[in-house]
This record gives C-alpha cells, structure tokens and sequence, in this order.
C-alpha cells in the first residue's frame, strides 16, 4: 500500500470519526433545546388562567365579538413576555373565533391583567365558551 493512500485513509477515517461524533453530539444538543423549551412552556402555561369570557356582541350582525380577560401570575425567577393563544367556541364546541394576546415584561412574582377581544368569524347565539390553546 502506498503512502499516499494510508495518508488518504487515516484522514478519512479520522473525518468520519469526527463528523460522526460531531452529529451524535449536534443532535443530542437540539434535543435538549427542544425539551428546555417544551418545560419552559409548560411553565408558562401554568402561570396563565381566563378570568372573564363575555360574549356582548357576539350575537351581533355588524361586528360579533368576545372581550375576555387573561389573568398571568408569573412564578418563575424570571421576567417573561407570554403569548397566550386564546379560542372562542360556541355551544357545540366548534371553533368560531381566535387570537394572540400578548402579556409582556411580566417582573418575577407580579401579576398583570389583560383585557382581549375576538372578532368572530361568525354570529353566534347561546353559550360562548373561550379556552387558552397555547403559551409560549
């Protein structure tokens, strides 16, 4: 065997060696990411509750909607901003409206109210519910 070729495959070895390694370690890295931030929502999840869901207009021709109020109690030992995604679903439980609320620089143990409101996409009558989908 020449030398050239045994120079050839030790540094190949060597590359696959080390790509390998490199792979093994990337994707054991994203994979804690991922589950640090799936306990982080969690988290934040917990800190957030509906404390009103009134459905004035939502019977209205012109401009049916839902104000609701989102209470956030923040535990952590952290500021947070929490994103709160919030559905309107109507007496047979189907999905009529939804937004995004957004409760920013909430300091470490304060608590902070939100009013929101859902435009719907259409009018409902009898029972309006509204339900937090996800925080992040």
């Amino acid at each position: 065997m020449s030398t050239g070729l045994k120079v050839f495959l030790i540094i190949a070895g060597l590359a696959v060696l080390l790509c390998g390694g490199g792979f093994v370690a990337c994707t054991a890295l994203v994979g804690k990411a991922a589950n640090d931030v799936s306990k982080e929502q969690d988290a934040k999840a917990g800190h957030v509750k509906l404390t009103s869901c009134e459905g004035e207009a939502a019977g209205s021709d012109l401009l049916a909607n839902v104000k609701f109020d989102v209470e956030v109690n923040n535990a952590s030992k952290n500021q947070n901003t929490y994103f709160i995604d919030v559905f309107v679903l109507d007496a047979k439980g189907t999905r009529v409206g939804n937004t995004t609320t957004i409760v920013s620089d909430v300091r470490p143990g304060q608590k902070a109210v939100e009013e929101g409101m859902v435009v719907l996409s259409q009018k409902v009558t009898g029972k309006i519910t509204c339900k937090v989908d996800k925080v992040s």
